[in-house]
């Protein structure tokens, strides 16, 4: 008995060990709707990163309960976890044919911890639907912060902007967020020429 519960827990251990190694390569998968306009790489582990930020200002701006903020926070973290298996499609390559994202997600948590498995499932596949909206407009969001920081740049990715301002982001969070994103200068949390004279003169 004693056996069977060690090889269960080595098992479960290497499950995790795999699921990290897995979700590193997230790190070199790529945002491949930018390199359309020629913008500088972005990884999908970056962006799942941010989302997981907008997911935690959402939660604050809408008053949500702590059991719901890390859930919500869970469920933009992972949302790509898929794209380690099938990559990152852009919504032309979209048009030609879908993969099944549910059944990888599945497959990503088998073998894992029971608590960590439904942990895993609860944040995918069993969010109220306030916690799904505010989920979906956080990745969105998210994509719309990129794409002003490539338009200060430069970039051609004003579309990117126009698509979520009019059709991706409705609920007043989401809405306050996104204005405030873009009447703000990409760089201006940097250059701030007040607070730098400031130390000069100390």
């Amino acid at each position: 008995m004693k056996e069977n519960s060690s090889n269960s827990i080595h098992s479960s251990n290497t499950r995790i060990a795999d699921l990290l190694f897995e979700a590193g390569l997230l790190k070199t998968v790529s945002r491949t709707g930018w390199e359309t306009v020629r913008a500088p790489r972005e990884s999908v582990a970056e962006h799942s990163f941010r989302t997981a930020m907008v997911g935690w200002v959402l939660a604050k701006m809408a008053g949500l309960s702590e059991q719901d903020e890390a859930l919500l926070i869970k469920a933009c973290l992972f949302h790509d976890l898929h794209e380690t298996r099938i990559g990152d499609l852009h919504r032309l390559a979209k048009l030609y044919g879908s993969l099944d994202e549910k059944k990888c997600e599945k497959e990503q948590r088998e073998g894992l911890p029971k608590e960590m498995e439904k942990d895993l499932e609860r944040s995918l596949d069993s969010l109220s639907s306030r916690l799904r909206i505010f989920a979906y407009e956080a990745d969105k969001i998210e994509c719309a912060i990129t794409a002003k920081e490539y338009l200060d740049a430069g970039y051609r990715t004003a579309k990117w902007i126009e698509h979520t301002e009019k059709e991706s982001v409705k609920s007043p969070e989401g809405k306050a967020l996104l204005k405030a994103v873009l009447s703000r200068d990409s760089s201006a949390w940097f250059m701030q020429d007040e607070k730098l004279d400031k130390n000069k003169r100390q």
